[in-house]
């Protein structure tokens, strides 16, 4: 302890005898400090632990090449979607569609993205939520209008909620329309950066489709 105190002593008398150099060298020390920090916190996001959907590796929105060379997302309906799932080469697909929505019946109105997802897409992604339950097909009757349920992502369940577990059950209203919470994602769950995941019906509008190549 008292060599330890000693060396202290030391480094202090240096520091104030040479504060040009000090302050040079601990500039230097924080900026690698900081760099290697946002390097590993790249790696660790990229690399080390990647986006947490089941068979990642193989999922992808549909692109296509007009004659021109030109290359694009391809959006299809819900007839094109339900084809697409008979091809050799899909395993899957589901279709999304986002939208800019507000929370309205509160005191201060919200502004959210809402992706409207099919009923599978949760299946097909492979997390399952924190709290309750995600959207099953059985919530897109086909043929039929959605049931109004809606599931939170983690950050928008923080922000708006607080965190509240006892949120399952209520119901939020998306431009004035109620949809009751059926359960809040984990927070690695991002999917097109939506705060609010609600039922899609898929008929001749043009969606997302997102597949997952055949193994």
């Amino acid at each position: 302890m008292q060599v330890l105190l000693q060396d202290l002593r030391f480094s202090f008398r240096q520091i104030f005898r040479n504060p040009g150099f000090s302050l040079t060298a601990i500039l230097s020390l924080t900026l690698g400090i900081g760099a290697t920090v946002a390097v590993y916190s790249i790696l660790y996001d990229a690399v080390l632990h990647p986006w947490p959907y089941a068979g990642i590796e193989r999922i992808g929105d549909v692109w296509i090449t007009d004659n021109a060379g030109h290359e694009g997302t391809w959006d299809l309906t819900g007839p094109q979607i339900r084809q697409l799932r008979h091809t050799r080469a899909a395993e899957d697909v589901v279709a999304s569609n986002y939208t800019s929505q507000t929370v309205t019946g509160s005191d201060v109105p919200d502004d959210v993205v809402v992706d409207e997802m099919s009923g599978s897409h949760f299946q097909f992604l492979g997390l399952r939520p924190i709290l309750g339950r995600y959207i099953m097909p059985t919530d897109v009757p086909d043929g039929q209008d959605p049931q109004p349920v809606a599931v939170l992502s983690y950050k928008f369940w923080q922000r708006h909620y607080r965190g509240d577990p006892s949120v399952v059950g209520k119901t939020i209203q998306l431009n004035h329309k109620s949809f009751t919470i059926l359960g809040v994602m984990p927070v690695r769950f991002t999917w097109r950066d939506g705060d609010v995941y609600t039922p899609l019906k898929m008929d001749l509008t043009r969606l997302i489709a997102t597949v997952r190549r055949s193994s």
